[in-house]
């Protein structure tokens, strides 16, 4: 998937927006002990070949498990000591956390200090995973949390623009009210046009105050303790 993206899918609007994002953080990062997050099937994992180990957790819950992870865990209540991972990452999760600040928090404690966390969270998405889908984020909302648990912001970058937005939000919508169950050939035909013509508009006018969400790189600070650290 991190790779290419393939165009023909009905959430490649989505889909590309988080490679996009998440190749270009992946290239400002290192570390040897990697934790995911919600891993469900590791999509992201190719990005991160240098770690040493890479170490995915989920819930039993979740909806987008293909096999097991290495643990079963709660984001909120993460089961590692402080100071243990270089990098933590964690896509499209925060809006299925009924405390998100616990899972902000969590996360910067088992960070290394001057370690990276790697975050995504949807700003526009509709209901999915029900009834675990609580919040949606702005800039604002992300850098808050952030910023009020130590982390040091090094960007915060939205994924699209209005048109990419629209273009998603209408495919999705088109594929479930019909429940449409496969893609034929013309079907993929079909979604290839509206997928490259969405794009070629958001890059035309990229007007970021209407995003599918963000994609945020975050830094734990030397020196400052979190108040979950023991």
């Amino acid at each position: 998937m991190t790779a290419s993206v393939p165009r023909y899918l009905p959430i490649y609007l989505e889909l590309e927006s988080l490679s996009v994002a998440l190749r270009k953080i992946a290239n400002q990062v290192q570390g040897d002990l990697l934790l995911d997050i919600g891993c469900g099937q590791r999509p992201y994992a190719t990005l991160f070949a240098s770690v040493t180990r890479y170490v995915g957790i989920d819930l039993p819950t979740s909806g987008v498990m293909s096999g097991e992870p290495d643990a079963w865990a709660d984001g909120m209540v993460l089961p590692f000591r402080s100071g243990a991972f270089d990098i933590v990452l964690c896509t499209q999760v925060l809006e299925h956390a009924q405390r998100p600040w616990w899972l902000v928090e969590e996360s910067y404690r088992v960070l290394k200090a001057g370690g990276f966390f790697i975050l995504t969270a949807p700003q526009t998405w509709g209901l999915h995973e029900e009834p675990r889908d609580y919040y949606r984020f702005t800039s604002y909302g992300l850098r808050y949390l952030l910023e009020r648990t130590g982390f040091q912001v090094k960007t915060l970058e939205a994924r699209g623009g209005v048109f990419r937005m629209v273009g998603q939000t209408l495919m999705n919508f088109w594929y479930i009210h019909h429940q449409i169950p496969r893609l034929n050939v013309w079907r993929k035909a079909a979604n290839i046009l509206w997928n490259s013509f969405f794009s070629s508009l958001d890059r035309r006018w990229c007007w970021e105050k209407d995003t599918l969400g963000y994609a945020v790189l975050a830094i734990r600070p030397e020196g400052i303790a979190s108040a979950r650290d023991q």
